[in-house]
């Protein structure tokens, strides 16, 4: 509360300045540019840990049998410029992690990254022969306009309750949510009952109640980050764990853990966190002091792209160094919706 106090006179400033920005795009004074492309846009309101990676993912996942998909991000922490393919060679510093790690677990996937996304688009048609194009953090981008434009928020903590920066998490006014075509709430715990839907519903009256959706994320089997990505971990094999996160709300792996009856101490970067060899140092000695050879250092699939470049520096920390997957899971009937819109609005391309 002291927080919303104290930054409320900021966040009148942070406010008139989005809204006089969107004032330009909404009366065309500043144009966006549409292709006459399937293009996904993914975004959400607030800063951070909100679930758009795996929603990119899952839908890399939906059509990876059926389309040839392109992945534009602008590639936030990379120490580049310009316009970048992603390779599976490449590292964090130059490409950004959540890019890394898309072109990791999807191989085939086409992805780009470049701060200008109106010049990239072609780019990436001119490279690859593309079916779809999926814009990663797209939401704010005005520049270009998505055919479809996903906003992701967090159940927890949803945009309608929210204030702007920095009172609040808010990159612009919680009213501009109608811009969506679909919203997607992730990280619920439990699929909520027909009240709570009925109550989230009445708060977001402008988009179609049949294009919002509720999800949790699962979380898999961790897997080796520096050796043969095939070496598992089962839960069931493991009792201590050094937790290594560098992500916007570690709490939920943290309340995971918890939950598997897993002991764990935990070393907490800020999002998109780039490790020292010092702070590696120190994960190291964490881990020799639990005196635990069952025990794993664990990480999120993100800090694992930004670790990577230690591969060489430690024995112990190849040996030892684990990634948490997860997936964003629909119900069951609400997958089959959503996984509709995705393919009806490719196909609309197809037919014209």
């Amino acid at each position: 509360m002291l927080r919303k106090i104290f930054f409320f006179p900021f966040s009148l400033i942070y406010l008139s300045v989005t809204t006089l920005r969107n004032f330009l795009f909404n009366r065309k004074i500043n144009r966006s540019i549409e292709f006459d492309f399937p293009i996904i846009g993914i975004g959400n309101l607030s800063i951070g840990g909100s679930g758009k990676t795996p929603l990119v993912e899952f839908i890399l996942r939906l059509t990876r049998e059926f389309y040839s998909a392109g992945v534009l991000s602008r590639g936030y922490g990379r120490r580049t410029t310009g316009f970048h393919t992603v390779t599976e060679n490449d590292s964090a510093s130059k490409s950004g992690d959540e890019p890394f790690q898309l072109k990791n677990n999807f191989p085939e996937a086409h992805v780009c990254v470049c701060e200008d996304r109106a010049l990239a688009v072609p780019q990436m048609l001119d490279e690859k022969n593309l079916d779809l194009i999926i814009m990663d953090d797209a939401f704010q981008h005005r520049w270009v306009k998505p055919g479809l434009n996903i906003l992701v928020s967090d159940f927890n903590v949803p945009f309608f309750s929210d204030m702007i920066l920095p009172s609040g998490n808010l990159r612009e006014s919680r009213c501009n949510y109608h811009r969506a075509d679909v919203i997607v709430f992730s990280r619920c715990e439990n699929f909520p009952n027909d009240k709570i839907r009925k109550k989230y519903l009445s708060k977001i009256p402008k988009v179609d109640s049949s294009k919002v959706f509720f999800t949790s994320l699962e979380y898999g089997t961790p897997y080796s980050v520096l050796k043969n990505k095939e070496e598992k971990k089962n839960f069931s094999e493991i009792k201590k764990v050094i937790l290594v996160c560098g992500i916007a709300k570690p709490k939920y792996i943290e309340d995971y853990l918890k939950k598997s009856g897993i002991q764990f101490e935990s070393f907490l970067f800020g999002d998109h966190h780039s490790f020292s060899h010092n702070q590696v140092e120190r994960i190291i000695a964490a881990y020799k002091n639990l005196n635990d050879t069952s025990a794993v250092i664990l990480t999120t699939e993100k800090d694992a792209m930004r670790l990577m470049k230690f591969r060489e520096d430690s024995e112990l920390l190849r040996e030892k160094l684990f990634a948490l997957p997860m997936k964003m899971k629909f119900e069951e009937e609400e997958e089959k919706k959503f996984s509709k819109i995705i393919f009806d609005f490719v196909k609309s391309f197809k037919n014209d």
